[in-house]
């Protein structure tokens, strides 16, 4: 499995905010492209991610076992980033 990862820290804001056009406003994008590279992601992986409602979306069990790895590492490249941009 060879997963964009910036599938991955979409699907992190996603999952933060609970909502993809939250998300997509967050990360400066448009809710279409948010959405199609979260149904992308569910297709690379092999599962349903987030369960869709007109009120935004909830994690799968799945999801929530994704999350939990992707938010670790988003946060370590945050950390990481900051710290190089306070040198």
């Amino acid at each position: 499995m060879n997963v964009n990862f910036e599938y991955y820290k979409i699907f992190y804001y996603v999952a933060k905010y609970k909502n993809l056009t939250k998300a997509a406003h967050a990360l400066g994008n448009s809710q279409p492209n948010v959405t199609r590279a979260m149904n992308c992601l569910e297709h690379e992986v092999g599962c349903t991610l987030f369960i869709r409602t007109n009120r935004g979306v909830q994690l799968t069990p799945e999801g929530e076992q994704l999350y939990t790895h992707v938010a670790s590492a988003i946060t370590q490249i945050q950390k990481a980033e900051s710290e190089l941009n306070a040198n």
